[in-house]
């Protein structure tokens, strides 16, 4: 593949696996012959996803279900990861020319989750659908943690699908980082909002709530772009693809630790991964 010639600016939002797939994109694309600008670490999807549409940057890795929801404005997901990427695509080309490509071999998902071994009442919530009767037994109990964009997309909607409206005095927003430090101690919060792709989940000892009803939809990432970004390198494409049959479960896992646990920085992971996969030598 090559790229010579070609200029680029590639973005991501602020939290790790986000970096962490800006990276490996500036790094294959540099590896293809690109002039790549890095303005990875944006701060949120509205932010990202406005940058791309206005011709400040030319890609960054989405999800399925953020762009149905929050970008194409539907208030109900579509249920299975393959067809809820699917309706993604096509939807967003057609209305506002951006192409989506890839998609990645794994799904990136909003969780709730406890420590394993929360003291009290807490601990005995095994799933979503025990948090109603959780907050209405125990409201002093009932805490949580979230980060700002999950406050703002889902927090509502998600109280009241499960009948449990969380004191408002219990309710902490933060960064995400600190959602898992705190719901892992259990202070300030028995319950955080975390992501079922971070490395975190299994080193703190935190269990992710079961979501029986499948409230949570897994959205796939992929690489999206303007149309014309597309039209004009058409290598894209086929860039995407590699990228997002290596891009599994397993491997995002690894890089996110590599980074949250490890101490390796968004470069470093990247590197590894694409000179692990055959993309870089």
């Amino acid at each position: 593949m090559d790229l010579s010639g070609v200029s680029l600016s590639v973005s991501s939002k602020e939290f790790t696996e986000s970096v962490v797939l800006g990276k490996i994109t500036v790094h294959a694309l540099r590896a293809a012959g690109a002039d790549v600008e890095d303005r990875t670490g944006l701060m949120g999807s509205n932010i990202a996803r406005q940058a791309l549409e206005n011709g400040e940057v030319d890609l960054y890795w989405e999800y399925s279900g953020t762009g149905w929801t929050q970008h194409l404005g539907h208030d109900t997901a579509v249920q299975g990861e393959q067809d809820q990427f699917e309706a993604t695509a096509h939807a967003d080309l057609e209305e506002n020319g951006i192409a989506w490509l890839g998609p990645a071999g794994f799904g990136n998902q909003y969780g709730i989750a406890r420590a394993a071994d929360a003291p009290g009442p807490a601990g005995g919530v095994d799933s979503l659908g025990e948090l109603g009767p959780f907050v209405d037994e125990h409201p002093e109990e009932a805490t949580f943690c979230g980060a700002a964009e999950f406050m703002d997309r889902e927090w509502e909607d998600f109280q009241q699908a499960h009948d449990a409206p969380f004191p408002v005095d219990g309710v902490h927003q933060m960064d995400l980082a600190l959602n898992y430090v705190n719901g892992a101690r259990s202070d300030p919060c028995n319950f955080a909002e975390v992501f079922t792709t971070d490395a975190r989940i299994d080193s703190l000892d935190m269990e992710v709530l079961e979501d029986t009803e499948g409230y949570f939809t897994t959205e796939l990432a992929a690489l999206t772009a303007r149309e014309e970004t597309v039209e004009e390198s058409p290598e894209l494409e086929e860039l995407a693809d590699r990228l997002g049959r290596a891009l599994t479960e397993e491997e995002i896992i690894e890089l996110n630790g590599m980074v949250d646990l490890e101490g390796a920085d968004a470069d470093e992971a990247a590197l590894y991964f694409l000179q692990e996969n055959g993309f870089i030598g």
